[in-house]
């Protein structure tokens, strides 16, 4: 496994290498050209960046240069070589891009003529900058260093840490910004996340659905036969019964779900149905006529 990684990395190095720059680019330049003049916290270093701005002038891209240093420095130290050299390949490219794009959003200066607009058009570029960021596995850094920091010293999901860092400097923005700016920033955060997750995962087409019935023979021939798709049978243990039960698995297309969990809760009204988003399917059984 150790030799077969680095040449599966070694291959897609340019395409990670491309996604990083075009992102971080587009990214950068979104930041420096409507986040900043606009004065929206969307969390992270990037947004306490421009609360300090306004609380003493101090440029967004120099505060963030200085924060990123020392969150690196302390990495090393708190956490090691490891996990601080996973993130520190975007994180460099991040820092670059954000000097390299500040003089170009000053010159272009261009303006909205409503503001709704302008957040709408933030948001879709801030989400699929981070979108092509965050597919290659790369990091912008700045919180996410901290929240590595915190997550390893204190046990806890980074998930949970990163939430509370960018909630903590949301809410500083708006001590600092009145109410709607930060309502904008919500609303960019909000968008922009939706479209990241599309682009990281792609768009789910299609449902994974499990179901566990007395009717088991009756649900898979519907499935075969009328969905023209393949189902699996899966032996499961019910932990309240202690019973041992047979539990199909199949794909379902979105536009077909509704119907067949009407004629599956026919064919056994008690019948007991848990479906997921699928976001990627391929090969199995009669899978090339399905619409997806």
């Amino acid at each position: 496994m150790k030799k077969v990684l680095p040449l599966i990395n070694r291959d897609h190095i340019f395409v990670r290498m491309l996604l990083l720059l075009v992102g971080t680019f587009f990214g950068t330049l979104t930041y420096n050209m409507f986040l900043v003049p606009n004065n929206l916290v969307v969390g992270g270093v990037s947004g306490l960046a421009i609360i300090i701005k306004e609380l003493t002038g101090l440029s967004t891209t120099l505060f963030i240069n200085g924060c990123n240093v020392i969150l690196v420095i302390m990495s090393f130290i708190l956490v090691g070589k490891k996990k601080t050299v996973d993130q520190l390949i975007g994180t460099v490219v991040y820092l670059l891009m954000l000097n390299v794009t500040s003089p170009i959003a000053e010159r272009i200066g261009f303006a909205f003529s409503s503001e709704m607009l302008m957040l709408v058009f933030t948001s879709i570029v801030w989400g699929v900058a981070m979108g092509l960021i965050y597919r290659p596995g790369y990091s912008t850094g700045g919180s996410d260093f901290l929240a590595t920091i915190i997550s390893d010293k204190i046990k806890r999901p980074i998930t949970s840490i990163s939430l509370i860092i960018q909630v903590g400097v949301i809410l500083a923005g708006a001590i600092v910004f009145s109410i709607p700016k930060v309502m904008g920033a919500i609303f960019i955060i909000y968008v922009s996340n939706k479209i990241t997750n599309m682009i990281m995962f792609g768009v789910s087409t299609s449902k994974l659905v499990y179901v566990i019935s007395d009717a088991n023979d009756e649900i898979e021939n519907y499935i075969m036969n009328e969905i023209n798709t393949g189902a699996t049978e899966i032996k499961v243990h019910s932990g309240l019964f202690e019973k041992r039960r047979q539990m199909l698995m199949c794909v379902v297309h979105n536009a077909q779900y509704a119907k067949f969990k009407e004629n599956v809760l026919k064919l056994d009204p008690n019948a007991f149905m848990m479906s997921n988003n699928c976001y990627e399917v391929s090969g199995g059984q009669k899978y090339e006529i399905l619409p997806f």
